[in-house]
């Protein structure tokens, strides 16, 4: 399993683990909307395609607003599904007009 996230080196699951527990310890999420493009099965994969919208209070200073895509790839495993990939990437800011 590994996790793709901008500006980081590929995840394993224990450091996604340890990244979590962190930002649970610096922000509260009061909003998170995920909004899915596109779903397909291929065989033993399933892959979701969408964007996501979130806000991140952090326990001191202004909310932070974030958007951005994401993409995850599951294996058939005998009983379920695992999560094989998982991927997001911050779309980029609007630019102001001149």
């Amino acid at each position: 399993m590994r996790f793709l996230f901008p500006g980081e080196p590929d995840l394993r699951a224990d450091a996604v683990h340890a990244l979590f527990i962190s930002e649970m310890a610096t922000y509260r999420i009061p909003t998170l909307n995920l909004t899915r493009a596109d779903f397909f099965v291929a065989g033993d994969h399933a892959v979701d395609i969408g964007t996501y919208e979130e806000i991140q209070v952090p326990k001191t200073g202004a909310p932070i607003h974030g958007t951005g895509r994401y993409m995850t790839v599951c294996g058939g495993e005998a009983g379920g599904w695992r999560i094989w990939r998982f991927m997001i990437n911050e779309l980029p800011k609007p630019r102001s007009a001149p």
